[in-house]
Protein backbone atom coordinates (compact mmCIF):
# COMPACT_ATOMS: atom_id res chain seq x y z
CA UNK A 1 0.00 0.00 0.00
CA UNK A 2 1.42 3.66 -0.33
CA UNK A 3 2.31 5.76 2.44
CA UNK A 4 -0.61 7.33 4.12
CA UNK A 5 -0.90 10.69 5.46
CA UNK A 6 -0.89 10.85 9.33
CA UNK A 7 -4.01 11.82 10.78
CA UNK A 8 -3.59 15.00 13.62
CA UNK A 9 -6.04 16.17 16.26
CA UNK A 10 -5.64 19.66 16.98
CA UNK A 11 -7.53 21.51 19.54
CA UNK A 12 -8.39 25.33 19.55
CA UNK A 13 -9.08 25.93 23.27
CA UNK A 14 -10.60 29.73 23.35
CA UNK A 15 -10.92 31.13 27.06
CA UNK A 16 -12.76 34.86 27.94
CA UNK A 17 -10.14 36.54 30.33
CA UNK A 18 -10.61 39.82 31.59
CA UNK A 19 -13.29 40.48 28.80
CA UNK A 20 -11.48 39.48 26.63
CA UNK A 21 -11.02 36.04 24.14
CA UNK A 22 -8.04 34.18 24.43
CA UNK A 23 -6.14 31.14 22.98
CA UNK A 24 -4.89 28.60 25.30
CA UNK A 25 -1.49 27.36 23.63
CA UNK A 26 1.33 25.15 24.68
CA UNK A 27 4.78 24.73 24.76
CA UNK A 28 6.36 22.07 22.74
CA UNK A 29 8.56 19.54 23.68
CA UNK A 30 9.36 18.72 20.57
CA UNK A 31 11.62 18.98 17.67
CA UNK A 32 10.21 20.80 15.12
CA UNK A 33 9.24 24.06 17.13
CA UNK A 34 10.60 22.36 20.58
CA UNK A 35 9.95 25.26 22.79
CA UNK A 36 7.86 26.86 20.97
CA UNK A 37 3.81 27.29 21.75
CA UNK A 38 1.45 26.02 19.21
CA UNK A 39 -1.78 24.49 19.44
CA UNK A 40 -2.18 21.49 21.55
CA UNK A 41 -1.88 18.25 19.20
CA UNK A 42 -1.71 14.67 19.18
CA UNK A 43 -1.50 12.00 16.36
CA UNK A 44 -4.94 9.95 16.08
CA UNK A 45 -4.73 6.45 17.13
CA UNK A 46 -5.87 3.80 16.20
CA UNK A 47 -9.42 2.48 17.93
CA UNK A 48 -9.80 6.35 18.82
CA UNK A 49 -12.21 8.45 18.89
CA UNK A 50 -12.31 11.94 17.77
CA UNK A 51 -13.11 13.43 20.58
CA UNK A 52 -10.86 10.78 22.66
CA UNK A 53 -8.37 12.68 21.10
CA UNK A 54 -9.15 16.03 21.38
CA UNK A 55 -9.30 15.18 25.35
CA UNK A 56 -6.03 13.73 25.28
CA UNK A 57 -4.37 16.90 23.18
CA UNK A 58 -5.64 19.18 25.95
CA UNK A 59 -4.68 16.98 28.90
CA UNK A 60 -1.41 15.71 27.96
CA UNK A 61 -0.35 18.86 26.06
CA UNK A 62 -2.04 21.89 27.65
CA UNK A 63 -3.11 20.29 31.53
CA UNK A 64 -6.72 20.64 30.63
CA UNK A 65 -8.25 17.70 32.55
CA UNK A 66 -11.99 19.29 32.48
CA UNK A 67 -14.65 17.77 30.38
CA UNK A 68 -14.87 19.22 27.55
CA UNK A 69 -17.27 19.75 24.65
CA UNK A 70 -15.36 19.89 21.12
CA UNK A 71 -16.85 21.29 17.86
CA UNK A 72 -15.26 20.17 14.47
CA UNK A 73 -14.23 23.62 12.44
CA UNK A 74 -12.44 22.06 9.35
CA UNK A 75 -10.24 19.47 8.09
CA UNK A 76 -6.89 21.05 6.76
CA UNK A 77 -4.65 19.22 4.10
CA UNK A 78 -2.13 21.22 2.61
CA UNK A 79 0.67 18.40 2.29
CA UNK A 80 3.59 21.13 3.02
CA UNK A 81 1.95 21.86 6.74
CA UNK A 82 4.19 19.81 8.14
CA UNK A 83 7.52 19.57 7.74
CA UNK A 84 7.97 16.05 9.16
CA UNK A 85 5.66 14.60 6.23
CA UNK A 86 1.87 15.07 5.13
CA UNK A 87 -0.06 15.73 8.01
CA UNK A 88 -3.85 16.38 8.37
CA UNK A 89 -5.07 18.14 10.67
CA UNK A 90 -9.20 17.38 12.32
CA UNK A 91 -9.05 20.54 13.91
CA UNK A 92 -11.08 21.06 17.06
CA UNK A 93 -12.82 24.31 18.43
CA UNK A 94 -13.02 23.80 22.39
CA UNK A 95 -14.32 26.43 24.78
CA UNK A 96 -12.78 26.57 28.49
CA UNK A 97 -14.00 27.50 31.91
CA UNK A 98 -11.03 28.00 33.82
CA UNK A 99 -7.11 28.39 32.66
CA UNK A 100 -5.37 25.28 33.17
CA UNK A 101 -2.56 25.40 35.71
CA UNK A 102 -0.31 23.76 33.44
CA UNK A 103 3.37 25.43 33.57
CA UNK A 104 3.39 24.76 29.62
CA UNK A 105 0.03 26.60 28.88
CA UNK A 106 -0.03 30.21 28.21
CA UNK A 107 -3.41 32.57 26.84
CA UNK A 108 -2.69 34.66 23.87
CA UNK A 109 -5.29 37.04 23.15
CA UNK A 110 -7.17 36.32 20.07
CA UNK A 111 -6.79 40.08 19.01
CA UNK A 112 -2.77 39.71 19.41
CA UNK A 113 -1.77 36.33 18.58
CA UNK A 114 1.67 36.15 17.99
CA UNK A 115 2.88 33.81 14.87
CA UNK A 116 2.66 30.30 15.09
CA UNK A 117 4.02 26.95 14.15
CA UNK A 118 2.62 24.89 11.24
CA UNK A 119 -0.62 26.27 10.09
CA UNK A 120 -2.05 27.00 13.41
CA UNK A 121 -2.95 31.03 12.71
CA UNK A 122 -4.84 30.05 9.55
CA UNK A 123 -6.86 27.26 11.77
CA UNK A 124 -7.52 29.82 14.61
CA UNK A 125 -8.94 31.88 12.39
CA UNK A 126 -11.47 29.60 10.70
CA UNK A 127 -12.51 28.69 14.14
CA UNK A 128 -12.88 32.19 15.11
CA UNK A 129 -15.13 32.39 11.74
CA UNK A 130 -17.43 29.09 12.55
CA UNK A 131 -17.48 30.49 16.25
CA UNK A 132 -18.99 33.63 14.65
CA UNK A 133 -21.25 32.07 12.47
CA UNK A 134 -22.82 29.33 14.99
CA UNK A 135 -23.66 32.17 17.11
CA UNK A 136 -27.49 31.66 18.28
CA UNK A 137 -27.72 28.57 15.43
CA UNK A 138 -25.61 26.49 18.22
CA UNK A 139 -27.16 27.41 21.10
CA UNK A 140 -24.82 25.22 23.19
CA UNK A 141 -21.92 26.42 22.10
CA UNK A 142 -23.10 30.07 22.28
CA UNK A 143 -24.24 29.64 26.03
CA UNK A 144 -20.34 27.98 26.59
CA UNK A 145 -18.99 31.10 24.99
CA UNK A 146 -21.16 33.48 26.56
CA UNK A 147 -21.43 31.65 30.29
CA UNK A 148 -24.66 31.32 32.31
CA UNK A 149 -25.10 35.39 32.52
CA UNK A 150 -23.81 37.90 30.37
CA UNK A 151 -24.52 41.59 29.22
CA UNK A 152 -25.24 42.95 25.36
CA UNK A 153 -21.81 44.32 25.44
CA UNK A 154 -20.85 40.90 26.02
CA UNK A 155 -21.98 39.60 23.29
CA UNK A 156 -20.70 42.71 20.50
CA UNK A 157 -17.22 42.21 22.14
CA UNK A 158 -17.58 38.12 21.27
CA UNK A 159 -19.19 39.61 17.88
CA UNK A 160 -16.55 41.98 16.96
CA UNK A 161 -13.47 39.99 18.03
CA UNK A 162 -14.17 37.17 16.39
CA UNK A 163 -15.03 38.86 13.09
CA UNK A 164 -11.76 40.72 13.51
CA UNK A 165 -9.37 37.24 13.93
CA UNK A 166 -11.74 35.52 10.74
CA UNK A 167 -10.40 39.01 8.89
CA UNK A 168 -14.06 39.47 8.10
CA UNK A 169 -15.62 43.08 8.05
CA UNK A 170 -16.89 44.35 11.31
CA UNK A 171 -20.03 43.22 11.72
CA UNK A 172 -23.54 45.48 12.32
CA UNK A 173 -24.20 45.39 15.87
CA UNK A 174 -26.84 48.06 16.43
CA UNK A 175 -29.72 45.89 16.81
CA UNK A 176 -27.91 43.57 19.19
CA UNK A 177 -29.70 44.31 22.30
CA UNK A 178 -33.51 44.26 20.24
CA UNK A 179 -32.20 40.90 19.07
CA UNK A 180 -31.92 39.27 22.65
CA UNK A 181 -35.31 41.07 23.74
CA UNK A 182 -36.66 38.44 21.18
CA UNK A 183 -34.77 35.44 21.54
CA UNK A 184 -36.95 33.00 23.65
CA UNK A 185 -33.52 31.38 24.46
CA UNK A 186 -32.28 34.09 27.14
CA UNK A 187 -34.56 36.50 29.24
CA UNK A 188 -33.83 39.76 30.63
CA UNK A 189 -32.22 39.93 34.62
CA UNK A 190 -33.47 43.21 36.44
CA UNK A 191 -31.64 46.20 35.95
CA UNK A 192 -29.29 47.06 38.88
CA UNK A 193 -28.09 50.32 38.94
CA UNK A 194 -23.96 51.36 38.57
CA UNK A 195 -23.20 54.73 39.95
CA UNK A 196 -25.23 57.42 38.28
CA UNK A 197 -25.11 56.04 34.82
CA UNK A 198 -27.28 53.69 32.68
CA UNK A 199 -26.95 49.72 33.83
CA UNK A 200 -25.61 47.74 31.30
CA UNK A 201 -28.55 45.20 29.81
CA UNK A 202 -28.36 41.91 31.81
CA UNK A 203 -29.28 38.64 30.55
CA UNK A 204 -29.34 34.59 31.39
CA UNK A 205 -30.27 31.44 29.73
CA UNK A 206 -33.82 30.34 30.11
CA UNK A 207 -33.34 26.71 31.33
CA UNK A 208 -34.62 24.72 28.90
CA UNK A 209 -32.66 26.28 26.10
Amino acid sequence: MPNQPLVSIDAVPLIVLNDALHVVTARREWEPYAAEHALPGVLLNSHERLREAVARALADKAGVTAETEAELVAVFDDFERDERGPTLSMAHLVILEHLPGDERAKAEPLSNLPQLPFDHNAIIARAAGMLLDSLWVNLPLTRRLLGEQFTTADVVARMKELAAAASRPEPVVNNVGRALAANKAVEKLPAIAVGTGRPPASWKWVRSA
